[in-house]
């Protein structure tokens, strides 16, 4: 009789080669101050460059956290890419144009008499 445990997992998950890309355009992380080092990803919003979906991924809902990257997913199923932390800490807003303004005037209040 074999008393060993099973181990369905033994290694952790490698991230896989990138089998798609993304654009990040929003990044929600806790960071050290002094070295930049990521403490806690919160979440990311991305663009699949494949299929032009923008979603938001959360730790277990469309990225996971392996030792050496978080590896980002499609939701529509097209691939994912992996992102080392150095990617992460690099990442800066894109630059948007600028503000644009209502097609429509605004009146003036009525002046009262």
């Amino acid at each position: 009789m074999n008393l060993q445990p099973l181990l369905h997992n033994p290694l952790p998950r490698r991230p896989l080669p990138d089998t798609c890309r993304f654009e990040l355009l929003d990044v929600n992380a806790l960071q050290d101050p002094c070295s930049g080092r990521i403490v806690h990803l919160y979440s990311m919003v991305a663009r699949c460059q494949l299929c032009e979906t923008v979603f938001k991924a959360q730790e277990g809902e469309g990225f996971v956290s392996t030792s050496v990257a978080r590896v980002l997913r499609c939701p529509a199923g097209c691939g994912e890419q992996a992102l080392r932390g150095a990617v992460l800490r690099q990442w800066t807003p894109p630059v948007s144009p600028a503000p644009l303004h209502s097609a429509s005037p605004l009146h003036p209040a009525p002046v009262a008499a």
